[in-house]
């Protein structure tokens, strides 16, 4: 049996910074596969020489001495694939392969995460995460002139593009993230039998060993534990980033209820012009770039409060990624958050930036904070043991 798996998925694009969920998940599912890959097996990779990939990845290519192909094009993988007589193909990140070319022979596995530019293509707010080109602007105004007429571009292009690749061929399994995700697929694709979807919950992404000098860390980003908001994504308009601290910023400027000790720091940010003139630099908001990931695992450790006010999750990493060390979280009631957060967090409306202002005084009660960290140990255990389960149910499906 010979596999070809995409490492393309896991490198990261022009817009997406140096982590993405779906390249996250790529990574994962790889190790995984590799961790249970019988001996009689062949798997081949392929990504693209002019990306950065992670060297993690390349070293377990080089101790498994697995064929690497390289692949700069959709015409490079479908000359991959039909002159390679591969049994599987397997990709974490499909959206582009809608012209593939892929013998009948070859089962083509992949997941479809979710549909954000479906659901929610753009927002108000696009210009002040990070530099745009002409293009972008001139789209993004005539957005806000008219807004369901740029939806309506968005949505059927994409819609055409999916149906293609849902058309590539008749040997598929589809899987999904999420039962929010799978029923999006049902409501923009009537005609595809969604009963036939896999919905295997994301796997648990790598974590580092904390083997760390927390404290030297916190000191590192003038940060005292439990002394800080965290925010994450803040260069995505669809994190909502900045709309949180719009809210923020009123809420400590009207000195309502936020104790005087707390800072709220924002990780991610591309344009820090956009969020300093937002809050007139008061020294409370502090902002960063891209930052090592072990530093982030201690950032939300010691966070006081968690605030995800995400616009749409196909599954929605971050909240989890919290919950993992009892940190209390505020998050936004929209897409898969719900169905994976349960009852472990605050919910609040991102659009209504009064129900958020509320939300996060409520995240600062000692006896809603008792109640919300019962619940979300509870939530994680449950949530982890199934994503351990649908990562191993995943790649038999693969080796299958």
């Amino acid at each position: 049996m010979k596999i070809l798996y995409d490492l393309s998925a896991s490198q990261p694009g022009i817009n997406e910074g140096l982590f993405h969920g779906g390249g996250e998940y790529a990574k994962t599912v790889f190790y995984k596969l590799c961790e249970m890959l019988p001996q009689k097996i062949i798997l081949e990779v392929f990504y693209n020489p002019k990306k950065t990939i992670d060297e993690s990845v390349l070293t377990i290519i080089n101790e498994k001495g697995l064929g690497v192909n390289f692949c700069s094009s959709n015409t490079d993988i479908s000359n991959l694939l039909l002159n390679n007589n591969y049994d599987v193909f397997y990709s974490a990140l499909p959206y582009s392969y809608y012209n593939l070319s892929i013998p009948n022979k070859t089962k083509f596995i992949y997941t479809i995460h979710g549909l954000r530019s479906l659901e929610y293509p753009i927002d108000k707010y696009k210009l002040k995460y990070k530099k745009r080109s002409l293009k972008e602007k001139i789209k993004f105004i005539l957005f806000l002139f008219n807004p369901s007429f740029i939806k309506n571009i968005i949505s059927n292009r994409d819609i055409s593009r999916l149906n293609k690749l849902f058309n590539l061929t008749n040997n598929q399994t589809i899987v999904t993230v999420s039962n929010h995700s799978k029923y999006v697929l049902s409501y923009f694709f009537p005609s595809l039998d969604v009963s036939k979807f896999r919905v295997l919950y994301s796997p648990l992404k790598f974590q580092e060993p904390i083997n760390c000098n927390e404290e030297q860390i916190l000191k590192t980003y003038s940060l005292d534990p439990k002394k800080y908001i965290l925010l994450v994504g803040g260069n995505r308009s669809e994190k909502g980033a900045y709309r949180a601290c719009r809210v923020l910023y009123n809420l400590i400027n009207k000195n309502i209820r936020i104790p005087n000790d707390i800072k709220i720091i924002v990780i991610g940010v591309s344009l820090f012009k956009s969020y300093k003139k937002l809050t007139k630099n008061n020294h409370r908001f502090v902002f960063f770039g891209y930052i090592p990931s072990i530093d982030l695992e201690i950032l939300y450790k010691n966070a006081q409060v968690f605030l995800y006010p995400t616009l749409n999750e196909g599954f929605g990493y971050p909240p989890l990624e919290a919950m993992r060390y009892e940190t209390i979280c505020a998050c936004s009631a929209n897409s898969a958050v719900t169905e994976v957060c349960a009852d472990s967090v605050l919910y609040f409306n991102p659009h209504d930036e009064t129900e958020m202002s509320v939300r996060i005084l409520q995240s600062f009660d000692k006896d809603i904070r008792k109640i919300k960290k019962e619940n979300l140990i509870e939530r994680y255990k449950q949530i982890k043991a199934r994503q351990e389960n649908d990562l191993n149910l995943l790649v038999r499906e693969i080796l299958s």
